[in-house]
């Protein structure tokens, strides 16, 4: 009787739609409408996101509790499902946000670079540099 509350159970697939919505938002709000992707195509080789305007690039989105851009091990998983679900035509990204930080953190996979982190806005102000050749 440690007066302690058990902690909730997460739906994570509840989570991982609040999450692709909310960047939708943000990329709808910075000029590239978009929308979720799984409810229009589904399927895994779907992208979480579809942005027309971003068509040439996969998009997984990561919305987390905690910050997960320092966890080699959690990068390496979401880099391994955004490369076999792009496919060979288009650029992976893992866009991440975690609780209380409003900022969204775009990991950008481009074959033969190396990994690289960028807000959102500095990513949609340079997409033409991470497009695949």
């Amino acid at each position: 009787m440690g007066g302690s509350t058990p902690k909730r159970r997460v739906n994570s697939r509840a989570k991982g739609a609040r999450g692709e919505l909310e960047l939708a938002h943000a990329l709808t709000a910075a000029g590239f409408p978009a929308s979720r992707g799984q409810q229009h195509k589904g399927g895994e080789n779907s992208p979480d996101v579809v942005c027309e305007a971003l068509r040439a690039f996969h998009i997984e989105a990561k919305l987390t509790a905690t910050c997960k851009i320092h966890s080699p091990a959690q990068l390496a998983l979401w880099d391994a499902q955004a490369q076999r679900d792009a496919g060979q035509f288009r650029t992976p990204l893992v866009i991440h946000r975690w609780n209380g930080n409003k900022i969204w953190w775009v990991r950008v996979l481009k074959p033969g670079w190396p990994a690289v982190w960028l807000t959102l806005p500095e990513f949609l102000t340079s997409t033409h540099i991470w497009e695949p050749v």
